[in-house]
């Protein structure tokens, strides 16, 4: 359909269809020129069709937002990810905002877990689990009610527990270094 008229499927203008080439550039059909992307972020999964985030207007003041396809949660039009639930919206949102919905309290609680298993001689890593495993377990996620992370901070807990039973077992044995 290069060349051709057509509609965007996200924001509804009416656009010529550019061709892509070889390398991934947008080229204008009628001039052949290479087209620079618009910087509006949505228009990076205009492609996805009925999967694509929509731009809605709210009421009578036409007020312009993203609306995530997976909860219906309204965004900024700046959005790359969905506050909600995460979903990207552009190719940006799929590397570096993406991580960002990571609860880092819960992987701290799986890393000090893990360490604390093979260091029960120290109290200090699965002590820390723990308290970082109940942190990100009280850290809700606005759109599900459920904290992110939640298995990880679970797993973060429980190692941390097995390494104080090991710390208190080698504490009454006598035999802390």
């Amino acid at each position: 359909m290069a060349g051709q008229n057509g509609t965007c499927p996200t924001c509804g203008n009416s656009i010529v269809i550019p061709i892509l080439d070889s390398r991934g550039r947008l080229i204008d059909p009628t001039s052949g020129q290479i087209i620079k992307q618009d910087p509006h972020p949505v228009h990076a999964y205009a492609a996805a069709g009925h999967k694509a985030p929509l731009i809605v207007a709210t009421g009578n003041e036409g007020e312009r937002y993203i609306q995530c396809p997976r909860c219906s949660r309204q965004n900024p039009l700046a959005s790359n990810n969905c506050v909600g639930c995460g979903l990207p919206f552009t190719m940006e949102g799929t590397v570096g905002d993406s991580i960002s919905g990571t609860n880092t309290w819960a992987v701290a609680s799986l890393v000090l877990g893990i360490v604390g298993i093979p260091s029960f001689c120290i109290a200090i890593p699965p002590l820390l689990a723990i308290v970082f495993g109940v942190l990100a377990m009280r850290t809700g996620n606005s759109a599900t009610g459920k904290p992110a992370g939640q298995g990880l901070a679970i797993a973060g807990i429980i190692l941390g527990t097995i390494g104080i039973i090991l710390f208190g077992l080698m504490l009454s044995h006598g035999k802390i270094f």
